[in-house]
């Protein structure tokens, strides 16, 4: 059930009204019948495969919660190894065997099509590692745990929530608040305006672009940058459907992103970038090697302060190479996630070695790093840096990258921008004029709430009447006019 669907408008608008109608003690059950009816929509045998783990997990914590600390690591163990078990069994196993066509019959094909497998594992283990670090009691209802584990709006493409946070929230009184309803219906709106304007069109200009063996060196190159754009608006347009949604309900969701790349260095732009995750790999993944037995030891045997220091880089090294390792293999089994990761890890540390030079350089020129123009430098920077990552997402495999970069050292030649080369591909005059709109609208838009530190949703709430509408009718007209174009589906669902 596609946020953009007419009939995911249709349950939402059911699903609030029957929300704010119940008496407030039900409202948590609303919430979860709506999200077992999102998540069993796309696929039954998913569903029941989850449900079953999800008590699996409730069952296992309970049993925890009550045992010595050496029996609560095993099962701390046992919860983050069924978690993993189920994840490879319904997302990297077929791809491994060279996709799903391999599982014959209905049963397999429906228990494959798994929404939100890579988000529901991280939320579940983290939920059994905070009760484990006794950071939040163990759950008592089944029922509530579920809800947590298949909130509706953020199943398929996150936020990755934390319970801690996020269940508390589903049994709060939450009474109709009009302000919070249009912000989150502005929200929303913003979102699809991301994948619908922009995203939409970059997708139809790139597969064009890619498939095309006229593509000459400047319009692959063109390609290449708008892979960026394109992930971009993807991916945080439907972290704000997402959002927009669960702000209608009175819930609170986490940003995921905030204006990227504006961002000075690669540890900023992990600080902007899908939140979440960045955090959820910092807590679970990263601390926990840093400051393992093992880790400790092997510090521990330097030989002077010196080798101390030394040794702590070194499994800080590690730790950090672990971490995007097991991120990239989070997106996906193929070699290119692993490239992707690898490189991310390999950008991170020289970052991180050199740190200390860039912080003397610093000191020694402090009126030229607070020129405006030096920061730009460091933004392009940084997007220069980062520019693989998003590339790996758009081609399909290793060779069709091979063979775009072969085409890029081929007649470079500016003027093919111009001379009415890029309307072969797809996109007429007028998309690739409401594409440049869209664009210069969302980069306003991002310079705005990255100074004013506000969402586009409470800035525009924030204006005169008249203003408001004004926005409204600017979004939806831009928004009209792009229903003309194949609406690919969300990057992220995959995962």
């Amino acid at each position: 059930m596609s946020f953009l669907s007419l009939i995911f408008f249709i349950f939402l608008a059911v699903c609030v009204v029957v929300y704010y109608l119940v008496p407030k003690k039900g409202q948590w059950i609303v919430l979860l019948c709506a999200s077992i009816v999102f998540y069993g929509y796309a696929t039954r045998m998913g569903l029941l495969a989850l449900l079953a783990e999800t008590l699996i997990i409730y069952l296992l914590v309970r049993w925890m919660e009550q045992k010595p600390e050496n029996a609560k690591k095993i099962l701390v163990l046992i919860c983050v190894l069924a978690a993993v078990a189920m994840l490879l069994l319904l997302k990297y196993l077929p791809e491994s065997l060279g996709g799903k066509s391999v599982f014959s019959g209905w049963f397999f094909k429906d228990l494959l099509m798994s929404l939100g497998i890579s988000y529901y594992t991280l939320m579940i283990i983290s939920y059994a590692v905070d009760v484990y670090r006794e950071q939040i009691p163990a759950e008592t209802n089944y029922a509530r745990l579920v809800l947590f584990a298949f909130y509706f709006p953020s199943i398929t493409q996150g936020p990755i929530n934390r319970y801690g946070d996020l269940s508390p929230q589903f049994y709060e009184v939450h009474m109709f608040d009009g302000d919070a309803f249009f912000k989150g219906l502005f929200r929303f709106a913003w979102g699809c305006f991301k994948k619908l304007v922009i995203a939409n069109r970059t997708a139809a200009l790139i597969t064009a672009v890619y498939g095309s063996q006229k593509s000459t060196c400047v319009i692959i190159l063109l390609a290449l940058l708008l892979t960026m754009l394109q992930l971009y608006t993807d991916f945080s347009g439907c972290a704000d459907m997402a959002i927009g949604v669960s702000q209608v309900l009175g819930i609170h969701l986490p940003e995921n992103f905030r204006q990227p790349y504006f961002s000075r260095s690669i540890e900023e732009y992990w600080r902007r970038w899908h939140i979440t995750l960045g955090a959820w790999l910092k807590d679970y993944i990263y601390y926990p090697i840093s400051v393992s037995g093992a880790s400790k030891w092997f510090i521990k045997k330097g030989a002077d302060r010196q080798a101390k220091k030394r040794r702590t880089k070194l499994v800080s090294i590690v730790a950090l190479m672990i971490l995007w390792i097991i991120m990239g293999i989070w997106h996906g089994s193929g070699m290119k996630f692993f490239i992707m990761g690898v490189y991310y890890g390999v950008v991170f540390i020289i970052t991180m070695l050199l740190a200390p030079i860039a912080e003397r350089f610093d000191k020694k020129h402090p009126k030229l790093v607070a020129s405006p123009l030096y920061k730009f430098w460091q933004q392009v920077r940084t997007v220069l840096l980062l520019w693989l990552a998003p590339i790996l997402f758009s081609v399909k495999d290793l060779s069709q990258l091979k063979t775009l970069v072969s085409k890029v050292f081929t007649g470079f030649r500016f003027g093919t921008l111009f001379d009415g080369t890029l309307l072969k591909f797809d996109l007429d005059a007028l998309q690739l004029i409401l594409l440049a709109v869209g664009f210069l609208s969302l980069l306003v838009v991002s310079v705005i709430e990255y100074n004013k530190k506000e969402t586009i949703s409470e800035l525009v709430r924030g204006q005169k009447w008249f203003v408001q509408i004004l926005a409204w009718w600017y979004v939806i007209i831009l928004i009209l006019l792009s229903l003309n174009i194949a609406n690919t589906e969300f990057i992220y669902a995959q995962f």
